[in-house]
């Protein structure tokens, strides 16, 4: 049972269905279903692989190595280090499949909604372990629904009283009706003007409201994008077209009007926004853009995550590595939204390539691989202390003593102290070849540092020892008769 009181089967079935919610195939779902098995059931890797093949069973492996991770990260506190932080998302997309990563999200999202079961402090632990690293991770995955739960759940255990106030506030300000009369008004101007398109209604979510209020000192009342609606049209000169018909209908306010089509972002991201005073005096934003823009905004390589996170320092690799994400994943779920069939999924398109595979002439085919010549992200335990450590390609075991301060001149390349307590652990198991190459996600664990001294001062220590030993025994101990018995 879980702490809930409920079975810890319906924690497997949660998650499961998280991933067909947004369209997940077979093999991901019925991971998801697994996840937890090997680290807490009798089943094995041949097990799984037997009863449901390689695919389920390598994703399960997968996430319970993800799992042995994140456990690590939240012991250690690795959440409030920046740096580290950024170095597991990294790690995590480059050293499992990605689609364990999604079914690891899945899983965390599920234990994020019954939360509350959890003592205050495991509350608070987990909620920030999973602000700073699972929620930045459905980001750049253009998971955003996934991203907006996570975060939200976050900030009502983290700061619960400012989550309860603001989340009344919203409640007092959200009018349904009204978006539904400027959803039906610009519906009707749009067919009017025989402009194809897609629309919905959209609301910024509390904690990126609580975000804005912090970082630009505003109060709930000066943020003007908490309602909005999205149109998606077929092409950029419709963008247009529907811009004139939203100035048509509502006075724009001024200064709210941003052409990233003209002027795109830094990060490649297109759209025009655009906040009008709507139905009833309340500001509205609308977001106009083509098909192909949501797309790249979404699951392409726009790497919108750069500019959310506000960080554009992030190495190529790392770009790689979440393009790589993020296609693998678009193909393998079918939708990312129930909306998303909507965007273009019509009779003249031909239907989605099967994974890994693509069909001649799709235009995704010249999507990479990530390559392996990138940084490679290892977790360093010493002194019960762990880190994240960020070393090139072709790095081994030495380069890292020769980090940590541990290398040493007895430690020959080819060699280490013939106790295997005295040698690191990689991956739980002694190193017997300091010429090891590590490996994305490796774990290495340092025993207690000794003295670097010779064999030569090492045996004179020791027949001092002996010596010593020898005159205190002489001159203290009684004389003893007859023979003393050893035991074995």
């Amino acid at each position: 049972m879980r702490a809930s009181g409920d079975p810890y089967l319906e924690h497997c079935v949660e998650t499961a269905v998280q991933l067909a919610t947004i369209g997940a195939n077979s093999s991901v779902v019925a991971a998801g279903l697994l996840h937890d098995s090997l680290d807490d059931s009798f089943l094995s890797y041949d097990h799984i692989f037997k009863t449901f093949g390689a695919g389920v069973a390598d994703l399960v492996e997968g996430v319970s190595k993800l799992s042995q991770l994140s456990k690590l990260a939240r012991e250690n506190n690795t959440a409030s280090k920046t740096v580290e932080a950024d170095r597991l998302h990294t790690m995590f997309l480059a050293m499992a499949d990605a689609r364990a990563v999604l079914i690891k999200l899945a899983d965390r999202l599920h234990n994020m909604i019954t939360l509350d079961a959890l003592p205050l402090v495991k509350q608070e632990r987990f909620a920030k372990e999973t602000l700073e690293i699972f929620a930045p991770l459905a980001n750049r995955l253009g998971i955003s629904t996934w991203k907006e739960q996570l975060e939200n759940l976050c900030f009502k255990h983290l700061n619960p009283d400012q989550h309860k106030h603001l989340s009344a506030r919203l409640v007092k300000s959200f009018d349904e009706a009204m978006i539904a009369s400027a959803k039906e008004k610009l519906d009707k101007a749009l067919t009017d003007e025989a402009i194809s398109y897609h629309l919905h209604g959209r609301h910024k979510s509390l904690y990126s409201i609580h975000c804005k209020m912090s970082k630009k000192k505003l109060n709930m009342d000066q943020i003007h994008d908490i309602h909005g609606l999205r149109l998606i049209v077929e092409n950029k000169e419709d963008c247009y077209r529907a811009l004139r018909v939203v100035q048509c209908l509502w006075s724009e306010v001024p200064g709210k009007f941003k052409d990233y089509i003209s002027n795109p972002k830094f990060n490649g991201y297109r759209s025009l926004h655009i906040v009008v005073m709507g139905e009833g005096t309340v500001p509205l934003e609308v977001q106009i853009r083509t098909k192909e823009m949501h797309l790249q905004a979404e699951f392409g390589f726009a790497a919108h995550w750069r500019y959310k996170e506000g960080d554009c320092k992030h190495s190529s690799f790392v770009l790689q590595m979440v393009e790589w994400a993020r296609w693998v994943i678009t193909w393998q779920c079918e939708t990312m939204s129930k909306d998303h069939p909507s965007i273009g999924c019509d009779d003249s398109i031909k239907p989605p390539c099967t994974f890994p595979s693509h069909s001649d002439g799709c235009p995704n085919s010249y999507k990479p691989h990530c390559g392996q010549d990138g940084p490679i992200f290892v977790i360093m335990i010493e002194n019960d202390k762990m880190s994240v450590q960020e070393f090139p390609a072709d790095s081994t075991v030495m380069d890292l003593l020769e980090r940590a301060g541990r290398a040493s001149s007895r430690w020959s390349p080819n060699g280490f102290p013939v106790k295997e307590e005295l040698r690191p652990r990689l991956n739980h198991r002694p190193v017997h070849d300091a010429t090891c190459k590590l490996k994305m996600g490796d774990v290495v664990e340092l025993t207690p540092a000794i003295p670097d001294k010779s064999l030569s001062d090492y045996r004179e220590e020791i027949q001092r020892m002996y010596e010593h030993g020898s005159a205190t025994v002489s001159s203290t101990a009684p004389a003893v008769s007859g023979t003393v018995g050893w035991r074995s």
